[in-house]
């Protein structure tokens, strides 16, 4: 019999689907970043940001990784670069999610539907 697969939308990877290994990929630095990516896609942008001081130290973690635990409330500069802008933007007054801001699980089909694929007999 085989082992089923699980694909976590978060990090867009495939393993087995134990319960071992689902705590051990969802223990791991590299899924807790990918999922405080996306959660931080839906957080409105600021338009006027805190310049930067001359003074104030370059954040170490942000520069090398590109992601920082602690976000906008971190003590260091964190330079502008394009991966903080959300996935999508909703006009004003819009309230809710927008389509593009789905996982590809919970999206809607396409407007023509899925193409026809023919039946293949795998038996």
């Amino acid at each position: 019999m085989a082992i089923k697969k699980y694909f976590c939308e978060y990090c867009e990877k495939q393993f087995q689907d134990t319960p071992s290994d689902r705590k051990r990929h969802a223990a791991g630095s590299q899924h807790k970043q990918a999922k405080a990516r996306w959660y931080d896609s839906f957080k409105p942008q600021h338009h006027n940001p805190i310049p930067h001081q001359p003074n104030q130290p370059f954040c170490f973690h942000f520069v090398n990784k590109g992601f920082c635990r602690y976000g906008d409330s971190c003590k260091y500069f964190h330079p502008n670069t394009q991966q903080q802008q959300p996935i999508t933007t909703a006009p004003p007054g819009n309230v809710g999610v927008s389509f593009g801001n789905l996982p590809p699980s919970l999206q809607p089909p396409p407007e023509g539907g899925y193409p026809y694929t023919p039946f293949v007999d795998w038996g």
